[in-house]
């Protein structure tokens, strides 16, 4: 049966009304999820978030707080059904929020350590070469797949990433992090193979020599070099090498010294010329 047409001009004219209205609602909604949220009363918060954007689906900017408000329900030491779907929920509205406000960097790092605690690595790192690639110059984005590959104990790749980032210091922290790692699995992997251990410490060496050559007076570096030396010493079989690992530490060991010195002396100077200004005013 066919409409009048007085009457589908009529309908026609009531829809953006209608839709006017939906959003006003939906505003409502999303009005009382923040105050929950400020309340810490965060599942009502979250369902008042997903109630509003059922109304109004244009709103993409909700999608933050549905991903807030599900990860502040997160638990990460949970593995019951619906703590996982609170996880996969934040995840997917930060994920809708971020194709919108791609520039968002708080709510990327919010992703990301989404991914970690839900220990979908995979996920998160194809996240992060996309980005990557899309943004070449953000050193930002290849320290952060430096970390993530370091969390999920894939060293030699996370090497290669931090390898390929341009010298300054995002580069030498994050080569310092994987010669830290290196030095852990080393010293807390008695129960590993020799030739593993080797490969650990061989690796970790490599990019604390990177980092120093970068920051020459990284302090926390010239220490874990030392860490890492010794570690050498330990697994080798031949007493003149071994000593000689060890001196080299020895020298590692007085640098730092040196550098803690002069970090301690320029800290001194600045205290006081800052306790000079403040008598003199």
């Amino acid at each position: 049966m066919k409409r009048p047409l007085p009457i589908l001009l009529a309908l026609l004219l009531l829809a953006p009304v209608l839709g006017g209205c939906q959003k006003v609602r939906a505003r409502a909604e999303m009005k009382k999820g923040n105050e929950m949220y400020h309340d810490e009363a965060y599942r009502e918060a979250l369902a008042q978030y997903q109630k509003g954007l059922q109304l109004d689906p244009s709103a993409t900017f909700a999608w933050r707080s549905v991903g807030l408000s599900a990860l502040a329900l997160y638990r990460p030491s949970e593995n019951s059904r619906a703590n996982r779907e609170l996880g996969d929920l934040a995840i997917q509205a930060f994920e809708n929020y971020l194709t919108d406000y791609p520039d968002d960097e708080k709510v990327r790092d919010y992703l990301i350590s989404t991914y970690v605690n839900t220990k979908k690595y995979d996920q998160a790192l194809a996240y992060l070469e996309k980005q990557a690639k899309a943004n070449p110059d953000d050193t930002s984005l290849q320290a952060s797949r430096v970390r993530l590959l370091i969390e999920s104990d894939r060293l030699p790749k996370a090497a290669e990433i931090a390898h390929e980032m341009p010298d300054g210091q995002p580069k030498a922290e994050a080569l310092y992090s994987i010669g830290v790692s290196t030095w852990d699995r080393s010293y807390h992997g008695t129960d590993l193979p020799s030739e593993e251990r080797q490969k650990f410490v061989d690796l970790g060496l490599g990019t604390m020599a990177e980092a120093l050559k970068i920051n020459p007076e990284y302090f926390e570096a010239l220490v874990y070099n030392n860490l890492l030396l010794r570690e050498k010493a330990k697994l080798e079989l031949d007493d003149t090498k071994k000593l000689e690992y060890i001196a080299k530490a020895d020298e590692f060991v007085a640098k730092a010294k040196e550098v803690r010195k002069k970090q301690v002396d320029a800290e001194k100077k600045k205290q006081a010329e800052q306790a000079k200004k403040t008598t003199q005013s």
